[in-house]
């Protein structure tokens, strides 16, 4: 069963100016924050590094595997992604929203869920809380830490939580046919996952703001039964037709029906 939640993953290439070390899009962000007043559903928001955590983690050759990192890396790292959800946090709260900042260590255990947490942040949300969490660097046991990025978040939480709305905003349209003509896919199935992310390895991650990835992570929510949605969060609108169900300009990754 799909649960009345709207889990939404705002790119760092939305957020923030990602050639522009330490620098946020504040236009942007108040933009989508005055979209989601218009919404009357529950919302969970997780929101990437771009030119915060992901400046920081380059510089400290910090990675997805866990590893024996530099561990002031560690704090530079963490502490840059804690100013961006406050900046984040503070423009929600001005329009009126509710939000609620929580760092992903709260939820999890390293890359593995804490069930019990993640349910609770869904009963927040159905109390007008806006729960909003963000990729980070995460202590997975002894001296060991590793990059936990917000595009893998949003597939741990919707497992869990089993969203009826799950979005990507990135700073594209969505998934393209080619590289040259740009035209856009509308619709996708689980089975297409293969000639996607060939496309996105042939054509490289960084120009499309890491769609490869925000790609890998919405067939594996799809591959669960649920439809992945991927616009473009520079025009706040189509947040809220994707939450509405009415998206004109994006691509839906198709869940895999059980």
């Amino acid at each position: 069963m799909l649960h009345k939640l709207t889990l939404i993953k705002l790119g760092g290439s939305v957020v923030t100016f990602k050639e522009k070390p330490l620098t946020a899009n504040i236009d942007a962000i108040d933009g989508i924050s005055r979209a989601l007043t218009q919404l009357g559903v529950p919302v969970i928001i997780v929101h990437g590094g771009g030119s915060f955590g992901h400046y920081w983690s380059v510089k400290y050759d910090m990675h997805t595997k866990s590893a024996n990192y530099d561990v002031h890396g560690v704090s530079v790292v963490h502490e840059s992604m804690i100013a961006l959800n406050q900046i984040i946090v503070n423009s929600l709260i001005r329009v009126g929203l509710n939000p609620y900042g929580m760092t992903p260590s709260a939820l999890t255990t390293g890359p593995k869920p804490i069930v019990a947490k993640i349910k609770r942040i869904y009963a927040m949300a159905q109390s007008k809380v806006i729960p909003v969490t963000f990729g980070d660097i995460v202590h997975v046991g002894g001296t060991k830490y590793s990059i936990l990025s917000g595009d893998a978040l949003m597939t741990i939480l919707a497992r869990v939580l089993r969203p009826l709305r799950i979005i990507f905003a990135t700073n594209v349209d969505g998934i393209y046919k080619d590289s040259v003509s740009r035209e856009l896919i509308n619709k996708m199935q689980v089975a297409d996952k293969r000639k996607s992310i060939e496309f996105f390895k042939a054509s490289g991650t960084d120009a499309t703001g890491g769609m490869q990835r925000k790609v890998t992570e919405a067939f594996k929510i799809a591959s669960h039964g649920m439809d992945v949605m991927l616009i473009n969060g520079l025009v706040p609108e189509r947040i809220i037709e994707a939450a509405e169900g009415t998206l004109k300009v994006g691509t839906v990754v198709k869940g895999r029906k059980s």
